[in-house]
């Protein structure tokens, strides 16, 4: 009864063969079923490909293959975008991976691709939101971008990049065509920076470089200074949310780099809690010896001192066209001075001083007459002061209303108090001046019920010398506001016998 077993009788010719059907497990003898079909191999295509049997396989087939080798998942978004590189070449593509979630092994079969097809038309990588770069993965991106020049656009933002994807990247992007490079929180370290900085110190391509909200410090700073001197094709530089506070050590150095450079058009440099005299003189002194169109100074806390060094660059400068200062400290002297200086400029078209910001009477009569003289002039701001300050607060009357409010709505009605009746008895006392406990044990007798806190405020909002309570005062202010007839007392009726 063996599964091997073979009936001789039937056919005694027939030659026993090594398993060559299926064997099924539900049965005792051999099952007689088609041959084992033999299992392909995704290496003999590869194969056939290289010596030229097999006609060659498209990207999204090669794509296909390759995640059934590695057993990762194919998706029908990035057939259809290999699918358009391949059918039309000559229409520019992008490759927007941003928020998809993809692994590094599916982005890294991706870029594989695109070095088998070598594509012309792709114009703008995003692998922004992913998470996912590591050092082999920034191997494969670096090789994609250097083989690739027709990538332009760049964009790592939001994911982990450590010193060594920076340094693999860096090298990458010096000899690449990428012309905007956005790498916005992304967690680089000071150590990163400078190593991006100066391997980029000589690209002749790269005009947009974003590295806002990452931890550039000192020697990022000083690096930035080395890279705007010796650059000569970026116009837009954005380094908002990073550590680049010191002042002699890390600020002053990149201010100073910009001396002579003749293409940057945008510095933002908000968020870095800028301070210091020294840096103002750097400030001014830079971006008067440049072309700078747009100066972003927002959020750094900037007080008097800062501020009247960039009224004077606002003066000098030549080419400056936007001038962004909210949320700094501003006095009225020096926002005048600014307002005047920005309607007399030939060049300046905008200044915000902060969305929130409000200003003085003085400053918007000005803001207004700039606004009728030149209508293509914008200056930002969040609205005007009131020209009457705010009344001062009352303490004394405070805690009498709350009090007067306490003795008429009290939680039982049996206990309604007219705290008028009180201020006149006190009115009409010998004495004014009462010790607190006298002061307590008057309320007690009116039958009037306050909190501790509330009492103890009232009493020190009349204290008299020695801690005394002056209820004279406290009769008078009441009385002022609230005058108080005298209560009416009734005659008490005898009772006639029965």
């Amino acid at each position: 009864t063996s599964k091997l077993e073979v009936n001789v009788e039937e056919d005694i010719s027939r030659k026993i063969q090594v398993c060559p059907y299926r064997v099924s497990s539900q049965s005792s003898v051999v099952d007689d079923a088609e041959e084992f079909a033999a299992l392909e191999d995704p290496d003999r295509r590869l194969e056939s490909v290289e010596t030229g049997d097999e006609k060659s396989p498209t990207i999204s087939e090669w794509y296909r293959l390759q995640s059934n080798t590695f057993g990762a998942t194919s998706f029908r978004r990035v057939e259809n975008l290999l699918d358009a590189v391949e059918q039309t070449p000559s229409e520019s593509v992008e490759f927007d991976f941003n928020r998809c979630g993809y692994t590094n092994l599916h982005v890294q079969i991706v870029l594989d691709g695109l070095l088998q097809a070598r594509p012309e038309c792709l114009t703008r990588l995003d692998l922004s939101r992913n998470r996912l770069l590591n050092v082999s993965l920034a191997r494969c991106l670096g090789n994609v971008l250097m083989e690739l020049q027709s990538i332009v656009h760049l964009s790592l933002s939001f994911n982990t990049l450590d010193d060594d994807c920076i340094e693999v990247l860096g090298d990458a992007l010096s000899n690449s065509g990428v012309r905007l490079l956005e790498a916005a929180h992304c967690q680089i370290t000071d150590r990163g920076g400078s190593l991006l900085f100066s391997a980029l110190l000589y690209s002749d391509c790269v005009q947009m470089l974003d590295l806002s909200w990452n931890h550039l410090d000192t020697v990022s700073g000083q690096a930035i200074g080395r890279f705007l001197s010796t650059q000569k094709t970026l116009k837009e530089l954005l380094l908002a949310g990073n550590h680049l506070y010191q002042e002699l050590q890390c600020t002053v150095p990149l201010l100073l780099g910009m001396i002579g450079n003749e293409t940057l058009e945008l510095l933002d440099l908000s968020w870095n809690g800028l301070r210091g005299e020294e840096l103002g003189r750097a400030l001014s002194k830079a971006v008067q010896q440049s072309k700078l169109k747009c100066l972003k100074l927002e959020c750094n806390m900037l007080s008097e001192v800062e501020l009247s060094f960039v009224v004077k660059l606002a003066k000098k400068s030549e080419t400056l066209v936007e001038l962004w200062l909210g949320s700094n400290v501003f006095e009225d002297t020096v926002l005048v001075e600014l307002v005047r200086t920005f309607m007399r400029h030939p060049t300046l078209l905008v200044l915000s001083l902060g969305p929130f910001q409000f200003i003085p009477q003085t400053v918007a009569k000005l803001c207004r007459i700039c606004k009728r003289k030149y209508p293509a002039k914008q200056i930002i701001y969040q609205g005007v002061l009131r020209a009457k300050p705010a009344r001062p607060v009352d303490v004394q009357e405070m805690l009498l209303e709350r009090s007067r409010f306490l003795a008429q709505k009290p939680k039982k009605a049996k206990l309604k108090r007219d705290l008028g009746h009180l201020m006149l008895q006190f009115g009409d006392a010998e004495t004014s001046l009462l010790t607190r406990e006298e002061f307590v044990l008057a309320l007690k007798r009116f039958r009037l019920k306050l909190d501790r806190a509330l009492l103890k405020a009232l009493m020190d909002a009349f204290e008299a010398p020695k801690k005394l309570v002056d209820t004279g005062a406290m009769a008078l202010k009441y009385l002022t506001k609230h005058p108080t007839e005298r209560p009416i007392v009734k005659s008490a009726k005898r009772k006639g016998q029965k």
